[in-house]
């Protein structure tokens, strides 16, 4: 999973061809391994795979991407609760079939707030909501020339230093790199967040690793969610492939005893409780 994780580019252009039976029979199979899974706070996602632009057979309305993405064969999209616990969640999962799909060999991007939501209305439940979806498909090899202006924009090959969100104790203290956390917060570092704005922050304390949203004033308040708890959610998908890896013991919930910042809004921690310490 860490190759993936490193190896992952987000592809907005792709080849004009479907998937071939074999790959598409890989990703089925891949999200019905999947449907039981849930995330931290233990909710339940539901996931479908588009083998055309358009959904539902009866409705037949187009998923739409607002020409962000060229020629996408297929798409995967989920459902779940609309709430702040649930999209932390849902990030969770929809990264893990991400990363799956990565090893795959096929191309991937996160779309949170550019594509048609409204299209997967008759999937839903009350209260639940689509909060991102991605195409499937076998990357162009050249970028659109839009995609190139997307990726610049988004400064997508750019990602905030180690030490501005990765921290000792308190705020004011960077980890060191020699803290044995440290590996594992590089996989969170590189990890994809919506317009790169980066917003996850940790802060190691003994033996723990309480993980943290560092909320953009004014960004995406338009949409009907939290689009930065997926962000989280990735995050913390992250950073536990690292420790599953190494083989390290751990356990993940909420800590009542976290460190409080005013500037931070609390998410999750990880106890590494057994053959790891973290300090």
């Amino acid at each position: 999973m860490i190759d993936a994780i490193n190896n992952r580019i987000s592809v907005r252009t792709y080849q004009k061809k479907p998937l071939t039976a074999k790959d598409e029979k890989d990703v089925k199979e891949l999200l019905l391994k999947l449907k039981e899974l849930k995330g931290p706070f233990k909710n339940q996602v539901r996931l479908f795979f588009y083998d055309s632009p358009y959904v539902g057979d009866e409705v037949n309305i187009q998923i739409g991407t607002y020409g962000f993405i060229k020629n996408p064969p297929a798409f995967v999209a989920g459902c779940v609760k609309n709430t702040f616990e649930s999209i932390v969640d849902y990030g969770y999962v929809f990264e893990k079939v991400i990363l799956e799909i990565t090893k795959l060999g096929l191309g991937t991007v996160w779309l949170g707030g550019t594509f048609n939501r409204d299209a997967f209305d008759y999937l839903l439940a009350e209260g639940e909501i689509v909060p991102a979806i991605t195409p499937v498909g076998y990357p162009a090899e050249k970028k659109s020339i839009r995609e190139k202006l997307i990726r610049k924009s988004a400064k997508g090959d750019s990602r905030k230093p180690f030490n501005e969100m990765f921290f000792e104790n308190d705020l004011k203290t960077p980890l060191s790199d020699s803290n044995i956390a440290a590996k594992y917060l590089e996989l969170v570092r590189v990890g994809p967040s919506a317009s790169n704005k980066q917003p996850w922050r940790a802060v190691v304390k003994g033996n723990k690793v309480h993980f943290y949203l560092e909320k953009t004033k004014g960004y995406a308040e338009s949409l009907s969610f939290d689009i930065q708890a997926l962000d989280l959610g990735i995050a913390i998908c992250h950073f536990e492939s690292g420790l599953i890896t190494d083989k390290k013991s751990y356990a993940i919930g909420v800590d009542q005893d976290h460190p409080i910042f005013d500037s931070l809004k609390y998410i999750i921690s990880f106890d590494c409780i057994k053959n790891v310490k973290l300090g």
